[in-house]
């Protein structure tokens, strides 16, 4: 039988406290993963779309390359992006991770949603382009909502890599102020004094942000799997 005797919320009451640093590494984690998701949509979006809809010389050779650099391991690209960022001053600095953090999310945002694009018939955008929409507005207002449960898939995968990221953000991150929660987690993990505790209610609001995506947005999620495995 278990036990509710023991039960406490002072774990929470020490994590939320002024003198503690996981609401900050929060918050760095939920900014840094916010603007990859972003970026890697808009670059998805675009790329996408210029893939299947443009003829472009050597398109397949791209994707090729776009769809190889998903089966490099993470670690290849330490070296070059670090010193990338070195000489543009961007160690230690939530764009550098935002940086480092979008080569792995880009190129799979941009295969998959091409995949998506690639279903929905030109002759709707030829139809668009007759009523006298540009080719923004056809993207904006016809093809993106088609795409809606690929988009979201795209999104989801890009903030979860983002937000659960070590390796990538441990080379950028130099000082506490730029800390995310991973990186937090671990280095409290590694002290001499270590507070399980403590540790376990910062793993809780590791797991909260991708549990409450997943619940909202659960719909087009499991449809954008079942599309994008047919397509």
């Amino acid at each position: 039988m278990f036990s509710l005797n023991g039960f406490t919320l002072e774990n929470y009451k020490a994590v939320l406290s002024t003198n503690s640093s996981i609401p900050l590494y929060t918050i760095n984690s939920f900014i840094t993963a916010s603007s990859v998701t972003l970026i890697s949509l808009f670059a998805g979006i675009t790329g996408g779309y210029a893939f299947s809809r443009f003829k472009i010389v050597g398109s397949n050779f791209l994707l090729l390359i776009i769809f190889g650099a998903q089966m490099f391991p993470g670690a290849l690209l330490l070296i070059p992006l670090y010193n990338l960022l070195f000489v543009y001053h961007l160690i230690n600095t939530l764009l550098g991770i935002m940086i480092v953090q979008s080569t792995l999310t880009i190129p799979l945002s941009v295969w998959l949603l091409k995949g998506f694009f690639d279903g929905i018939p030109k002759e709707i955008d030829e139809a668009a382009i007759v009523d006298g929409a540009g080719l923004l507005r056809t993207l904006l207002y016809i093809i993106i909502p088609m795409s809606t449960p690929g988009i979201v898939v795209a999104g989801f995968y890009s903030f979860v890599v983002s937000w659960g990221d070590f390796l990538m953000a441990s080379v950028v991150v130099g000082s506490n102020s730029t800390t995310t929660l991973s990186l937090g987690l671990e280095g409290i993990a590694r002290s001499l004094t270590t507070q399980w505790g403590y540790i376990a209610v910062g793993a809780t609001f590791a797991l909260l942000p991708t549990l409450i995506l997943f619940a909202v947005f659960q719909r087009w999620i499991v449809k954008g799997l079942v599309e994008g495995a047919i397509k």
